[in-house]
């Protein structure tokens, strides 16, 4: 199967999108008496694949599959780049569903026996939890999975006992991040206390990913409900703080976002988390329409195209190229020059 190297569902408008990176919903099952990852054998595999193929077949939404034994290891990188292929799992007997746009996934024989996803740009956490489930609904309709009355499902790990469901989102809060830091204190004390984990992985990255760790005692759609309501509230946060520093910091923050232009449609030596950071204050730039010729749809093009697997990728029969930093910086030049 040819890996296209952007997902198409990047394009697709969502709700808060300035502000909300994307919204992803994944479920976990596990096929009642087959026995989990860890301790499964080859006929363990065998079962689950004829369980699951024909079932997954049955659901007529057009799915192009891939075994990940006879796939080039860049095609898999490039999967996971596109935030289609969840990072970290067992891959060498999995098979991986996913539609043309790429925002409806279904991994089987991985850690869990199936993994359902989607994911979607924007606060859509509710359609991709529609969409989620709606297949997960299918299939349960022939397929028996693992299920304790008293623990809800099964899976390979005792942290996604229960409802099985991980709800995650990516925030870009880049004004938060610069002048209210305590603020991210605040929201990660308070909404740890209710099951959910906050956390910005690099500093220098005014990035905020959310996903939920509770999933016992819960039902999925107080899930969700709780969990929009969070994005939600530092999503209104990041808004009125882009309002309070256009009226009393002006100058100050034109300066961050015309700087960013600048560096990034000269540079000639790019990092990638560089270009994060750069990108963001494009994104205040946008929200304040300060900024000609380019939008949103290009600066989610930007971040996706100018990852190491993506650029790799592109570049793989050229034998000049050296430096990945070099090649990005010229990529991003010529797309927002152009």
């Amino acid at each position: 199967m040819p890996i296209e190297n952007i997902a198409h569902w990047i394009y697709d408008k969502g709700h808060d999108d300035n502000i909300v990176l994307y919204s992803k919903v994944s479920i976990y099952r596990n096929i009642d008496g087959i026995r989990f990852y860890n301790y499964m054998d080859k006929f363990d595999t065998e079962k689950v694949n004829s369980i699951l193929n024909p079932s997954i077949k049955d659901l007529n939404l057009n799915l192009i599959s891939l075994k990940f034994i006879e796939s080039r290891p860049l095609n898999i990188k490039i999967l996971r780049e596109n935030l289609i292929l969840p990072e970290k799992r067992n891959i060498l007997n999995s098979t991986l569903y996913m539609n043309n746009s790429g925002n409806i996934s279904i991994l089987i024989n991985s850690d869990d026996h199936l993994e359902v996803q989607s994911i979607a740009r924007g606060l859509e956490l509710e359609s991709c939890f529609n969409n989620a489930y709606s297949i997960e609904n299918s299939l349960d309709k022939k397929v028996n999975f693992s299920y304790d009355k008293k623990f809800g499902f099964l899976t390979s790990s005792t942290e996604k006992l229960g409802v099985a469901m991980n709800m995650t989102v990516s925030m870009a809060i880049p004004t938060i991040m610069w002048k209210t830091p305590d603020n991210m204190d605040f929201f990660i004390n308070k909404y740890s206390k209710l099951g959910f984990d906050l956390y910005i992985e690099d500093s220098r990255v005014p990035i905020l990913n959310i996903t939920n760790r509770i999933m016992l005692g819960i039902s999925e759609t107080d899930l969700l409900k709780q969990m929009i309501e969070i994005v939600s509230s530092i999503s209104e946060r990041e808004r009125k703080l882009r309002e309070r520093l256009k009226r009393l910091s002006k100058y100050t923050i034109e300066d961050k976002i015309f700087r960013s232009m600048g560096i990034l449609s000269n540079c000639r030596y790019l990092k990638y988390k560089e270009l994060l950071k750069y990108s963001l204050w494009l994104r205040v730039g946008l929200y304040y329409n300060l900024i000609e010729n380019i939008d949103l749809n290009k600066l989610y093009y930007i971040i996706f195209i100018t990852k190491k697997n993506h650029i790799k990728d592109i570049f793989r029969k050229n034998k000049n190229i050296v430096d990945i930093d070099e090649v990005r910086a010229s990529i991003v030049r010529d797309i927002i020059n152009n």
